[in-house]
């Protein structure tokens, strides 16, 4: 009988906690918030030869699970490439007309911004600078 009461207990557990868990982000929400900096796997481990490797790996490895669920869900899929790109509001970004803003590199216009875009259409996103 404690042995019932015991897995009964855990089950309980496990259903409460992927309940919570459910709240908190809703079913198909895509994070277009800067991608996965990737480079800290190379600035940590700096006596690892073989940390190039992890990052590009990490790093293809977030842009195609990103650019699948977007294909998934039907939106804008993100580029392969993360570019180091100066912050909005900086003098550089001001200077140079293109800035990193939540992620994504934008462009100046005379009017506004524009977000940049790759060869195949697909959105850069971008690490501050």
């Amino acid at each position: 009988m404690g042995n019932l009461m015991d897995w009964m207990a855990a089950v309980l557990v496990l259903i409460v906690a992927t309940g919570a868990s459910a709240q908190t982000r809703r079913y198909g929400d895509v994070s277009y918030q800067k991608p996965q900096d990737c480079s800290i796997i190379t600035e940590q481990n700096r006596h690892n030869p073989f940390g190039y490797l992890f990052r590009d790996q990490c790093e293809r490895i977030n842009a195609s699970s990103r650019q699948s669920t977007a294909r998934i869900l039907g939106r804008p899929q993100p580029s392969r490439k993360v570019l180091k790109v100066p912050a909005h509001g900086s003098d550089e970004a001001k200077r140079l007309g293109v800035a990193c803003m939540g992620g994504l590199v934008m462009l100046r216009l005379e009017n506004g911004w524009q977000q940049a875009l790759d060869d195949e259409h697909r959105y850069y996103t971008c690490r501050e600078r």
